[in-house]
């Protein structure tokens, strides 16, 4: 039942919202259809992107994909903690840690080896719109840990003004949602694969595409 309630939500309310009243575009989410297990990785500006890129995940793979989110955040309250895990299935991960506790990696490592896929912001948190934060080494960690499993590039384009970080305000603009192709990692290197990953997220933007991530109001 709680499947079905949160097909519902996302498939029937979320995504036409999305699309008609905030102005989100998705583009190649198609991809998806045919991959069993992944991880996606994107830029990061605003709590939108999340909702974004949920809506855009074929029905099937609803249940199986859990997004990542701190758990110092979302975790404050109960009642926010299970708000978060109803509408994004989170792992609600802690930076700091009991002995009795995994660590982030290790949990989220956990997930992959029992056949979950992944939504992860490799910047952490999110940074000003336009700015790309570096890279925490926990996203090549895992994909060094699963090189069987691919990643999937995302690119996101506006969310920044749609919902800036510390703002309430919903302000509808024309933003976008950008899927690449499933990628594996090539270098055995941590810092290699920060790179891979990071390159394979910034050649989503065409070199010719306004930025509206860094439109100020």
């Amino acid at each position: 039942m709680k499947n079905l309630i949160k097909l519902f939500i996302y498939k029937v309310l979320v995504r036409p919202w999305l699309k008609l009243i905030i102005g989100v575009r998705i583009e190649n989410e198609s991809i998806l259809d045919n991959i069993d297990q992944f991880i996606i990785v994107a830029n990061h500006n605003s709590h939108f992107d999340s909702v974004a890129i949920i809506s855009a995940l074929p029905s099937s793979k609803l249940k199986t994909t859990r997004s990542v989110a701190s758990g110092d955040y979302f975790g404050k309250t109960s009642f926010k903690s299970k708000l978060t895990n109803f509408f994004f299935n989170a792992i609600l991960v802690k930076h700091k840690k009991t002995n009795a506790d995994l660590s982030a990696i290790e949990t989220l490592d956990k997930e992959l080896k029992n056949g979950t896929s992944l939504l992860l912001f490799p910047e952490g948190s999110r940074g000003k719109p336009g700015v790309m934060k570096d890279f925490k080494s926990g996203i090549a960690v895992l994909l060094k840990n699963n090189p069987h499993i691919p990643f999937i590039p995302v690119y996101l384009d506006g969310f920044g003004r749609v919902l800036p970080k510390d703002k309430t305000l919903i302000i509808p603009m024309v933003c976008k949602v950008r899927f690449g192709e499933p990628k594996y990692i090539q270098f055995p290197e941590i810092d290699m694969i920060l790179d891979e990953v990071k390159e394979a997220i910034m050649t989503l933007k065409d070199k010719d595409e306004r930025d509206r991530n860094t439109f100020e109001f």
